[in-house]
């Protein structure tokens, strides 16, 4: 995510060298929020109802962002899928939510 103003998701293509040098910046993308996922994503930073469903929810419109991002970034390096090996993002499990669905991971 864009910082602490929630206006977008940012990412970078980097490739890693086989000898262990330093990773190089292939390609950078963002991709904005719409404006009522960021104001879904501010309301979770205080208590209210539902909170575990709405961020359950909430976890599924920032796959779809974060899918737009790896989308741009590929177009932008010239590479297909089957060239990335890996694929970090934060997500909602961490709080023990699952990506898909409003119910707690086991």
């Amino acid at each position: 995510m864009s910082g602490t103003s929630l206006d977008g998701a940012d990412g970078v293509l980097a490739v890693f060298d086989e000898a262990g040098g330093l990773p190089r910046v292939q390609a950078a993308a963002s991709a904005p929020f719409a404006p009522a996922l960021r104001a879904e994503l501010l309301a979770l930073n205080r208590p209210g109802d539902n909170e575990l469903h709405r961020a359950a929810m909430a976890a599924n419109q920032l796959v779809d962002v974060y899918a737009d991002v790896v989308g741009r970034l590929l177009g932008a390096a010239g590479l297909g899928a089957h060239e990335v090996r890996a694929i970090g993002a934060p997500t909602a499990r961490r709080y023990g939510i699952s990506p898909r669905s409003a119910t707690p991971c086991n």
